[in-house]
C-alpha cells in the first residue's frame, strides 16, 4: 500500500502506531502504568541450584514495590534485574521457614550500607517475625555500630518496622491491597499463608507453601494470575523414601495443582517453588495440564510478567549489569 494513493489512512496508521505502547520491544495495550509487574526472583526450592535460587517474587502495582519471601540470592537477582533495591522497603511473608528468610539479613544490610537505602524496611510477617528480626539485629550488631561510624548511608536506612499479622488485610496503600490468608503446609508449620494483591481491578494469587486447601481455592477463584508452588516424585521414589513422602504431603502435587486449576480458572497459572525427586519439571507440568485447557507455565528466575487486560510473559533475559541501572539519582552512592 502506497501513501501516496491513501494519505488519510497512512497517517492514521501511523499515529495508531505511534502512540501503542511498547516494552521491551512488545506492543501493550495500555500504558505500562496500567499493568501490575511481577518478577520472579527466585522459583526453586531449599535445594543448590544456582538455575533456580530461593523463593522470592517481587510486584509492583501502582508504583509500589512489594516483595513475597526472600529466598537465597534475592538481593543478587534483583540486582540483576535492574530493580532499583532501595526503593523496595515492604517485604512480606508467607512463614518463617529457612529457605524463605535467608535471604533478608543481605537485603537489609547490603541495602543499607552499600546501595544506600535511605528508609526503614517494613516486615509484614506471621507470629514469629518479630522475634526473627530481632535475631538478625543481634547478630549484626558489631557491623551496625561500626559501619554507622564511617560509613555514608543514612541510619533511617538500617531500621526494620515489624508488622506481624494473623490473617486478612495486611496493606492498603495507595490503590494497593494484599490479603494474608491461611494455607495448609502440614500440621507443624502453624502458622502459614498465602496472599492475594488486587489493585485496579487486577488480582495476583501467591499461594506460598501448601498443600491443596481451601484458602487457595477461595481466593484463586477467577484471579488473572496465580503463582503455585509445586512439588512431585516418581511413583518409584514415593514408594521407596519415606521423607520424599512427607514432603509431598505437605506440598502440592500435580494431581492436586490440576484440580486447583480446573477449580479457580485463573487467566493464567505459574507453577513455581518448584521441587522435584527423580521427575523433571516438564514431567510435572504435563500433568498439571491434562486435560485442562487453561494457561499453565513453569516459572524461572527473572521472568517478567504483565498483568492487565492483556498478560505478558517475558521470559528471563542475560542479567542486566551496572549500578545505574540498580541505584537511583537520589540513592547514588557519595563515595
Amino acid at each position: 500500500m502506497e501513501s501516496a494513493f491513501y494519505p488519510d489512512l497512512s497517517v492514521r496508521l501511523f499515529r495508531e502506531a505511534m502512540s501503542t505502547p511498547i516494552y521491551r520491544g512488545v506492543h501493550l495495550a495500555a500504558p505500562l502504568e496500567q499493568y501490575m509487574q511481577v518478577w520472579m526472583l527466585g522459583t526453586g526450592s531449599p535445594s543448590l541450584s544456582v538455575a533456580r535460587h530461593g523463593i522470592s517474587t517481587l510486584v509492583k502495582a501502582n508504583g509500589r514495590w512489594l516483595l513475597f519471601d526472600t529466598g537465597r540470592a534475592t538481593l543478587q537477582r534483583m540486582y540483576e534485574c535492574g530493580i532499583p533495591v532501595p526503593e523496595v522497603t515492604d517485604i512480606f511473608y508467607t512463614h518463617l521457614h529457612s529457605d524463605h528468610v535467608c535471604g533478608l539479613p543481605d537485603l537489609w544490610m547490603t541495602g543499607w550500607f552499600v546501595l544506600h537505602r535511605r528508609r526503614p524496611l517494613r516486615v509484614f510477617g506471621p507470629q514469629g517475625t518479630a522475634r526473627a528480626v530481632d535475631g538478625l539485629r543481634e547478630l549484626h550488631h558489631f557491623d551496625i555500630s561500626v559501619r554507622s561510624k564511617y560509613e555514608t548511608a543514612e541510619p533511617a536506612g538500617r531500621a526494620i518496622d515489624v508488622h506481624e499479622f494473623t490473617g486478612g488485610i495486611v496493606f492498603d496503600e495507595d490503590g494497593v491491597k494484599v490479603t494474608a490468608f491461611a494455607v495448609d503446609h502440614g500440621p507443624d508449620v502453624r502458622p502459614a499463608f498465602g496472599f492475594r494483591i488486587d489493585c485496579n481491578g487486577r488480582s495476583i494469587v501467591l499461594s506460598g507453601d501448601t498443600t491443596l486447601c481451601d484458602g487457595v481455592l477461595e481466593q484463586a477463584k477467577g484471579c488473572d494470575l496465580l503463582v503455585h508452588e509445586i512439588a512431585g516424585a516418581s511413583s518409584a521414589q514415593l514408594a521407596a523414601n519415606e521423607i520424599t513422602r512427607r514432603i509431598i504431603s505437605i506440598h502440592t502435587d500435580p494431581q492436586q495443582m490440576n484440580e486447583i486449576c480446573r477449580r479457580t480458572r485463573p487467566r493464567l497459572t505459574l507453577l513455581n517453588h518448584i521441587s522435584v525427586w527423580r521427575v523433571t519439571q516438564y514431567d510435572i507440568l504435563a500433568k498439571v495440564r491434562h486435560g485442562y485447557d487453561g494457561e499453565v507455565e513453569l516459572a524461572h528466575d527473572r521472568m517478567e510478567v504483565l498483568v492487565g487486560a492483556e498478560i505478558r510473559i517475558f521470559p528471563p533475559g542475560p542479567p542486566v549489569a551496572g549500578e545505574d541501572l540498580i541505584v537511583s539519582d537520589t540513592h547514588r552512592s557519595t563515595d
